[in-house]
């Protein structure tokens, strides 16, 4: 199997609330994992950041479901492209909660001022990779 990714980013139509953050997590969880589709799904401000990965046809069939979902609007695809394995092995979910840099002080923009189609993906996927990364030590270290 081939694998890709996409990147995106859309406007928040729900609260910042963790009670709905979980929903969407626990969404995710069950239907990726099923399309064979892993990524991270990264909520700051009145924004969605995701990455996703998998085949092709796995991706077509996810963002057919994420461009349906009345939780958000004004996808736009920040960039797709072929990958070698996979950068993320597990479906993780991040919030900012202050203990990690925002996407708004890496790009230096105010909280409304997220304008992602101009950054490069790459420096975007890091971001969500290392955030992923450091939740995942989080999580660890309270277990």
């Amino acid at each position: 199997m081939e694998l890709e990714y996409v990147i995106y980013q859309s406007m928040a139509l729900i609260p910042d609330d963790p009670r709905e953050h979980d929903a969407i997590l626990q969404a995710c969880r069950i239907n990726n994992a099923g399309n064979g589709v892993t990524g991270f799904l990264h909520r700051e401000g009145d924004y969605f950041i995701q990455y996703l990965e998998g085949s092709r046809d796995a991706l077509n069939r996810t963002m057919r479901k994420v461009s349906a979902d009345t939780r958000h609007k004004d996808i736009l695809t920040l960039d797709t492209g072929p990958l070698q394995e996979r950068r993320l092995p597990d479906w993780q979910m991040g919030f900012v909660d202050g203990s990690q840099m925002t996407l708004h002080e890496l790009m230096e923009a105010g909280p409304r001022g997220l304008d992602l189609k101009a950054e490069d993906p790459f420096d975007l996927v890091v971001f969500m990779t290392a955030n992923a990364h450091n939740l995942r030590e989080d999580d660890e270290r309270a277990a």
